[in-house]
């Protein structure tokens, strides 16, 4: 279940690594069909009859002239490049033909161009209108989107009075996917509200051989396998709600028409939040000499809640993140109090 979870996440977010953002325009409207004038309709139709009865007449009668000279062909009186040749001029001419009469059919397109707009002008309210325009300006102006959200960074856990645990500790990393909502506060201001939700994967690697045990009194340690250890990791997935806001640097801009608005979404930017969550899953993974162990169910003393804050500071789609947990990595009863630093990339951020 979690394997596909992240196979699923992945393939999702694989498309932004290619500069490609993944969002969902919350301000997007359905398209309103067209409505054409039944005149413009009519007169569309007949030149589209006239044209096609022109092309059927021309088309029929270059038929004959091309069975001629395949005929002539047959019975020796052409040879095989003289019949090529009249073949080509036949249909360059029959060409030529077709185009004269479409032409001389005189479609007047600027006085169907007329119609149609007196149509539209007639048939469409003020107040319809003035709703349009609102809705395409909060459309193309104001950012109000769902975007996916990846991440990958190193995590670090500074030393505490656990001796055994400041020897043995290696490298630790953690990996995040979700989604973000954004909503810019206004089409001019360069503050977007981001909140949404992630999952986030955790992972402390142990060195010489260590790894986390626990034993039949519920006590947590690390332990040493004395044939040797080809990986010693423990996971813990965390499903976390981010809050906070992004200012963009971008300059505002004004159109011909007098509209000034900012683009948020790219250029550079600086980002702060604040964010909780609650532990769903750990593994504890142990794999060499005489031992092949995975265990999930088992509790092995992280926090079952995190909460910190991170600043992010972006740009286009490529963002730097640096991020402090306020509470404590493992639980009280279990080694002592490290709080987990971390810096890394994200996307979507």
């Amino acid at each position: 279940m979690k394997k596909n979870l992240i196979l699923a996440l992945l393939c999702v977010f694989s498309s932004q690594l290619s500069a490609q953002r993944i969002s969902f325009d919350l301000t997007a409207d359905e398209k309103q069909e067209e409505k054409v004038s039944p005149i413009v309709q009519q007169k569309i139709e007949t030149y589209a009859t006239e044209i096609r009865e022109i092309v059927i007449d021309e088309k029929l009668a270059m038929k004959k002239e091309i069975e001629k000279i395949d005929q002539d062909l047959s019975q020796g009186n052409l040879t095989e490049e003289e019949a090529d040749n009249l073949k080509a001029d036949t249909a360059l001419r029959f060409s030529e033909r077709i185009n004269s009469s479409i032409q001389g059919l005189k479609f007047d397109l600027d006085e169907i161009v007329k119609q149609q707009v007196k149509y539209s002008i007639l048939n469409t309210d003020i107040e319809t209108l003035q709703k349009q325009k609102h809705i395409q300006v909060d459309k193309t102006r104001v950012v109000n989107t769902i975007t996916g959200y990846m991440a990958y960074g190193i995590m670090n856990l500074p030393k505490g009075n656990d001796a055994d645990l400041n020897q043995h500790i290696g490298f630790a990393s953690g990996i995040d996917a979700g989604f973000i909502y954004n909503r810019q506060l206004s089409q001019t201001s360069p503050l977007v509200f981001k909140s949404g939700f992630y999952f986030s994967w955790r992972t402390l690697h142990f060195e010489d051989d260590r790894y986390i045990a626990r034993d039949e009194q519920g006590n947590i340690r690390l332990a040493h396998h004395a044939a040797g250890l080809s990986k010693s990791k423990l996971r813990a997935t965390y499903l976390i709600v981010p809050l906070g806001l992004k200012y963009n640097f971008s300059k505002l801009i004004t159109t011909s028409e007098g509209e000034t608005y900012r683009k948020v979404d790219n250029g550079l930017g600086i980002a702060a939040n604040i964010y909780g969550g609650f532990k769903i899953s750990n593994n504890n993974i142990v794999k060499g000499d005489n031992i092949n162990s995975r265990k999930r169910k088992t509790d092995f003393g992280m926090n079952d809640l995190t909460y910190g804050g991170q600043l992010t500071l972006s740009y286009k789609l490529l963002n730097f993140y640096v991020r402090q947990d306020f509470s404590a990595y493992f639980d009280d009863k279990t080694f002592d109090d490290r709080k987990m630093l971390q810096v890394g990339i994200n996307i979507g951020f």
